[in-house]
């Protein structure tokens, strides 16, 4: 039985839902690496001899990866309305020579990085460094938090960088799982690229959308008072104990396993069903109720947590939802 849909009965809510994760130096072969870059001449560049990062399955070479987030980032220090990257204007941005990277794979940051999210906790230096992000894809060290609110409050004008000195470190691209330590101080200078005892930890949450799917499923007062259960055919309703050879009788009629026996290959529409389905007050109880698309393919089942009577005088509505 089926019956279509009304569009003001479908109903579709996107909604962003996050998952914690947390990575090391030793994640590298999920896709997180952390790496140098250095600015120098591209004349007479040789692959072979050039500085680089190695990885079991990357290589990442210091001076074209800082003209890379020179180009994407930084290029335009006038204006970041000109370079890739949120722009609400409370982004400090500003490169050196070198930098340090710990890029994060899309597989596991997905849409981006949820703003004010970030704890990387660092064991470059002899000290173990906290470094967080203010939601506005500015880096600062946790140890000098009240110093970068300082530095923050003042808009991030060149008068202020001293005041800095100590608390920004760099820059979160959220969008692209990209963090860039701009600081050069011999602080954070190492961030991100060594190992072992001296490696880090990347904890962050990652955003998805959601898509709440909401479906009214109406039926009218009246309608769909039969039901398809087998249970309500002849010689089919209650239990059958069988064993060995006779293990056939358990499979429908007409179906290539079944044989002769007591159930029948075809039923004749005269007496398909059981007397005490076929009067007027028989009324089914509905258990599960199916959606399917335009091409009457079958996409959901939802399953009811009890059944519920479809009385003949009451229209019944039923809400069928999911998330994907």
């Amino acid at each position: 039985m089926f019956k279509r849909l009304d569009p003001r009965d479908i109903n579709i809510t996107p909604f962003k839902a996050y998952k914690e994760f947390t990575v090391t130096n030793t994640d590298s072969g999920s896709g997180v690496y952390g790496f140098r870059a250095i600015s120098s001449s591209a004349h007479n560049f040789n692959s072979d001899t050039a500085p680089k990062t190695t990885f079991d399955s990357a290589s990442f070479y210091q001076m074209p990866t800082w003209f890379m987030i020179n180009q994407m980032y930084y290029r335009d220090t006038v204006n970041n309305f000109n370079n890739f990257g949120q722009n609400n204007g409370k982004q400090y941005r500003l490169l050196h020579q070198s930098a340090s990277i710990i890029t994060v794979s899309k597989d596991l940051y997905d849409e981006r990085i949820k703003p004010n999210s970030i704890t990387l906790t660092d064991d470059s230096t002899s000290a173990t460094l906290t470094i967080k992000d203010d939601g506005n894809g500015n880096l600062y060290d946790n140890a000098f938090s009240s110093s970068f609110a300082q530095f923050a409050s003042g808009g991030f004008s060149d008068s202020d960088i001293r005041k800095s000195t100590g608390s920004f470190v760099g820059n979160v691209f959220y969008e692209h799982g990209l963090l860039v330590f701009t600081n050069t101080g011999s602080r954070f200078v190492d961030i991100g690229t060594k190992t072992g005892t001296d490696g880090y930890s990347l904890r962050y949450k990652a955003q998805t959308t959601i898509r709440e799917h909401s479906y009214t499923c109406v039926i009218g007062e009246g309608e769909m008072n039969s039901t398809n259960n087998i249970s309500v055919t002849k010689e089919r309703s209650g239990s059958i104990s069988v064993s060995g050879s006779e293990s056939w009788k358990l499979f429908p009629p007409g179906h290539a396993t079944a044989k002769s026996g007591s159930y029948k290959f075809n039923y004749d529409a005269t007496n398909t069903y059981n007397n005490f389905v076929t009067h007027s007050q028989f009324q089914p109880y509905v258990t599960k109720v199916g959606l399917y698309n335009d091409f009457n393919e079958l996409i959901a089942i939802g399953q009811l947590s009890h059944p519920i009577k479809n009385d003949e005088e009451l229209a019944l509505a039923i809400n069928v939802r999911f998330d994907a």
